[in-house]
Parts: structure tokens; sequence; C-alpha cells
């Protein structure tokens, strides 16, 4: 299949809808070059050079991973290295602009060549990242990738991507190589936003925005701002940009330091109030949005030398200072919440870690509310931008998280560490994200409990988190192990009977519990508890997998797992004053994993609204 008998170029849509230039960009996604290289010669043949085409023997489809079916190639094999490429035309009206070169996302390592010329190297399966291909551009252009994602390195943060040759219980399909939109940018040479960073407060009714921007010598260059909602503005402000560039005591003292605050010589931030009469909160029931508009402009001529559009919500995430009758509480936006959440991990049947389209993007969210559920756990994935922007939008609760090592070495250590950052760097502002989860059930951290070592790396990445984003919740280690933490977590599959009933017997059973909840010498501190994975049950709809797996005995038919999801749902119910929440496992299934109340392709097991009618009911005096 390529990219004409596709009709459309596949995943069309602008992918960074956090910082948006829609006017100034190509998108590169469709018909790619290919070539697997098992015996790795292509650096010393030089296939990055522009006449590389002969080497080339196969075609995919980008966005789609090799593995994939909607690659056009579908090749679940190992393959260690292999090789992108394109050829493209540049109009000559872009040739004297600052041009980037951008992938979404890129499993695992790579490099990349513009006509024979390398412009940069990237390492990390989730986040995105750019190159300044200015210099090396002409009107005719060969881009080409190397990827080397090796296929059972347990130090890689590889989360559900099984490192043996055929998947099996809880783990899943590789994704290798380029699996999110590239594409092409074009920025003026002299001023533009490099990044923005946006922190509402609700209680004082105003947003800090810190914006990072490119330019040097900024006299006579302003930065104007709109923030609109709903098409009307509702607050601007207009900055004049001299204190960038020669940065010292001097330009600071210019400054209004009740509003403006110098960081670097190309960063600074400021607060912008919102009137009182415009505030309006985003949460899961009115999930209100306000659209960010940003110029670089010259004041003395009027020329615009950038404009980029943004959005956020008016939304905080908080722990009450004192304790309820049992434990201390969750808050949106100062009022108790209970989190009904499903367990989400972003495969799809043909496009594996990539929506084949937007549209499918949307439909997962939509069944979220559809089954009367307000929120998901991302599972073992840094997701699609787009997918939290619809979140963003929808009004549906994010637990982010990324995926995991399966060893404990100092290379596993950094390689999580420098992806969780990035991950939280890149989706900062999305009002949806409520809750930042670096590790799971002590996957890469496995003996916390009996070396030291490893409980210091899981309390340093608390610490970390809260000091890169301290607006919103940190759980150190999802399910158990806990050291420091916010909300404290717990996983279930057991018969109810073995559910705790008494909040008395919950926290003797923190201490009978193994693993343990709680490493020694930590304790629990009153945190909010929520049961993070539950349910489980297994009903393959069709009858047609072969090697089934779910938690406990499978069930038999739609009825059986509506009544089963039913009995442990109203369990939660009685517990509602000391268990403030629960994840169900899962939203779909998962290849050979049957434990969704949708199945792989997303159709409903039970009508969704028959879950949604008791819900609601059972849990109506909450957010």
């Amino acid at each position: 299949m390529n990219s004409s008998e596709l009709g459309y170029i596949p995943r069309p849509e602008y992918p960074r809808p956090q910082f948006s230039r829609k006017d100034n960009w190509i998108n590169l996604n469709g018909e790619w070059e290919f070539k697997f290289d098992d015996s790795d010669v292509g650096m010393k043949e030089r296939w990055y050079k522009k006449d590389s085409s002969r080497y080339f023997d196969k075609k995919i489809i980008v966005p789609f991973c090799f593995q994939s079916k909607l690659s056009g190639i579908g090749d679940n094999s190992f393959h260690e290295v292999i090789w992108y490429r394109k050829e493209f035309e540049m109009n000559k009206k872009f040739l004297d602009k600052k041009i980037l070169l951008h992938f979404g996302a890129v499993d695992y390592t790579c490099m990349v060549y513009i006509n024979g010329e390398y412009v940069g190297s990237h390492k990390g399966g989730y986040i995105g990242f750019s190159c300044d291909i200015s210099d090396f551009i002409e009107k005719k252009n060969v881009v080409v990738v190397r990827v080397e994602d090796p296929s059972q390195d347990l130090e890689i943060p590889r989360g559900k991507q099984y490192w043996k040759k055929d998947i099996e219980r809880i783990f899943y399909p590789r994704v290798s190589g380029i699996w999110q939109t590239v594409w092409l940018e074009f920025l003026s040479p002299d001023y533009s936003l490099k990044k923005i960073k946006i922190t509402s407060d609700i209680d004082k009714s105003e947003v800090m925005l810190d914006i990072n921007i490119h330019g040097a010598e900024f006299s006579n260059i302003h930065l104007l701002v709109n923030i609109m909602f709903k098409n009307e503005v509702i607050s601007k402000d207009e900055i004049n940009l001299d204190f960038l560039g020669n940065f010292g005591p001097r330009k600071i003292s210019m400054v209004f330091k009740e509003r403006l605050f110098p960081k670097t010589p190309d960063r600074f931030k400021f607060k912008i109030k919102i009137p009182e009469n415009g505030l309006y909160l985003w949460d899961v029931e009115k999930p209100n949005l306000y659209d960010l508009c940003f110029k670089i402009f010259n004041k003395q001529t009027g020329k615009i030398y950038d404009t980029v559009n943004s959005y956020f919500g008016m939304r905080k995430i908080s722990i009450s200072d004192k304790k309820s009758e049992y434990t201390k509480q969750i808050l949106l936006n100062n009022k108790p919440l209970y989190q009904k959440l499903f367990l989400v991990q972003g495969y799809w049947p043909k496009g594996l870690y990539t929506a084949p389209s937007e549209e499918d993007l949307i439909k997962d969210i939509q069944f979220i509310k559809d089954f009367g559920f307000n929120g998901l756990r991302t599972h073992q994935k840094a997701f699609d931008p787009r997918f939290l922007y619809w979140c963003d939008k929808m009004g549906v609760l994010v637990w982010g998280e990324i995926g995991n090592a399966f060893i404990f070495t100092l290379n596993s250590q950094l390689q999580l560490l420098n992806e969780f950052i990035a991950e939280i760097e890149r989706d900062y502002n999305h009002p949806s994200i409520i809750t930042w989860v670096p590790i799971n059930e002590s996957w890469g951290v496995q003996g916390s409990s009996r070396d030291f070592k490893r409980g210091f790396y899981t309390l340093s990445l608390y610490y970390l988190i809260k000091s890169i984003d301290p607006t919103r919740l940190v759980i150190d280690d999802d399910g158990w192990g806990h050291i420091e933490t916010d909300i404290c977590t717990r996983h279930f599959y057991s018969n109810l009977d073995r559910l705790p009933k008494l909040f008395e017997e919950e926290l003797k059973n923190h201490r009978k519990a193994f693993p343990k909840v709680y490493l020694k010498p930590y304790k629990y501190k009153d945190e909010p508890i929520i049961y993070s994975e539950v349910g489980g049950y297994g009903l393959d709809f069709y009858g047609i997998i072969r090697e089934k797996w779910g938690y406990g005995d499978l069930l038999k038919n739609d009825e059986e797992l509506f009544n089963s999801v039913l009995k442990l749902l109203k369990e939660f119910e009685k517990r509602k004053n000391w268990i403030q929440g629960f994840c169900y496992t899962e939203l779909y299934d998962q290849f050979q994993e049957i434990n969704g109340l949708l199945t792989f392709e997303r159709e409903p097991k039970f009508p969704p609204s028959k879950l949604k009618e008791q819900l609601d009911k059972m849990f109506m005096n909450f957010t």
C-alpha cells in the first residue's frame, strides 16, 4: 500500500495543538523509502548520501511503524537497525526562512541527514524532537533517517513492547522507528517563539506565562498576547521586549517587578489577570478552555515575525491540608473529586502505537464518557499530543505515565529520567493531566525492599518531578512499593471477599500485603487512597482468540461481564468515604489480553449507557 493508493496523507492534522503555526508547515507523512539493515552496513556504505536510493528496497507508510499493518510492511520479526528515505521539493519562497524538521516520536535512537549532511540525533522512543535544517536545504532535498531499536534491551523504557519473538500474557508487539507525524515548519530567521509554559492560578484568577524567544537585539520588538474565551477577548497584554538580549542589572531595573520576571537573555515570565466575570473553570462537566494568541512584531514598522496559537484551562488539582473522616482528599478546583478511571494502553489493531486517524482518538475518549467514567490512566506509554488535546477538549482526567525499563542499572535510570522529564515538559500545558506516574508495580526497580539504592531512586523521582511540576500530583510507584507519594495506590484483582471492608482493615492490610504497600521504614501518612488497577474480567467476545489471557477465570458472555463489573464497582461505592477512586482494567482488549469492556476493534461488549446509568447513581454527589 502506498500513499497514492491511500488517497490521502495519513494523519494529516496539525500534530502540535498546544503550539500551533497552522499556516507555516508541510506534512511529510505518507510513502517513504525503507530498508532493513540487519547486517548494520548502512553507515559504512553511506546510505545517508543524497544519491542513496538504490539501497532502499521497500516502501513504508509514515507515521506507522514497520511492525504494523498500516505501514504496508507488517513484519514483527527482530530488526535492530532500519533506514528511512524521502525526497521532497522546497518552494523557493521558504528558502530564506528558518526551517525546522520535526519528528513527533521515533523509537528508539536515530540520526537524521539532509542532502547527505548530518543535522541531528535523538534518543528516546516517546517524545518528539526537532532539527534546524536551514543551512542544508536546497530546492530538491532528501531526508534520510537511521534508527536503532534494540529488540531485547531491557534497559530501554520499553513498557509493554515485548522483548521476546511472540507476544504473550500482558506484553504486546514492539514498535520501532517513526510512529508519529513528521513535518516541516518555516519561521522568521530573526524572531520566533521557542516555547511557552502556562500555569493557571484559579485562586488568584491569573495565569503565569513562561516565554522562551529566539532573537537578538530586541529594540522596537514587542510581544502581543490575547486571551480569548469563545472568540471574545477577555484579557490582553503587550510587552516591550527591549529588556531581552543584553541581560543585566540595568535591564532588570526597567522591569515591572509585580508582573514581569526576566529569567535568562531569551526567557522571561509574566502574569495576566483573568477578570472575575471572565473566569470559567475547567472540569469534567464543563471543560472550559481559553484560546491564546501570541504575536511578535516590530512596533515601529508593524512587521509581524511570528504568530503562535495555544490554549489553556483554569484548573487546580490539589490535596486537602487536613484529612476528612478517614484520609486527606483529592480536590479538583478546591472541591472533592472521585476518580472513575479506565486503564488505557494505546494500541490499535492495525496501527499499533499509532491511531489510524484522529477520529479513532476521539472515539476512545468518547467511550470513556459513555461508560460513565471521568478519566483514564495512560499505561506504559506517553500518548500522542493529539490524544491529550481531545482529553482537554472533552473533559477527561489523565494520569500521565511512560514505559518502564525491566532491569535496574545506571543506564536504565538515566534513560527513564530523560524521557519522563521530556514528557513533563512537552505535556505540561494540558489541563486534563492531573497526575504523573513514573513507575508501575516496581518495574525496573524490582527488589526495592532489599536494595536501598532502588528505593532511593524511586524517592528521587518523586522529588525531581515535583521540582519540575509542583502543580500536579505524583505517584512514586503505582500499585505498591510506596515511599513518598501524593496518592496511596493499590492494585486488586483478587476475590471480592478479600477487599478490606473497613478503613481500619485497609490499614492492617497495608502492613500484611505482599508486595508491601509501603517500603520500610516509610509509612502511610493519610494520603488519599485509590485502587488504580481493578477488575480485569476477561471475555472473548467473538470467541476467536486462541491464546486468551485475563485476570482470574474467563467469563462466558456479556451479561456475566456486566454483572461482574457492576458488582465490583458497587463494592467501591460502599467504600467511597475512604477510597477516592478506582481504575478499571481496561477500556479495550489488547491482542491476547481480553480484559476490555470494548473489543480490540472498539466494539462494546455491552451497551455503555447501561453501566453509566448505574455509576451516575452510585457516585452522584461527587465531581
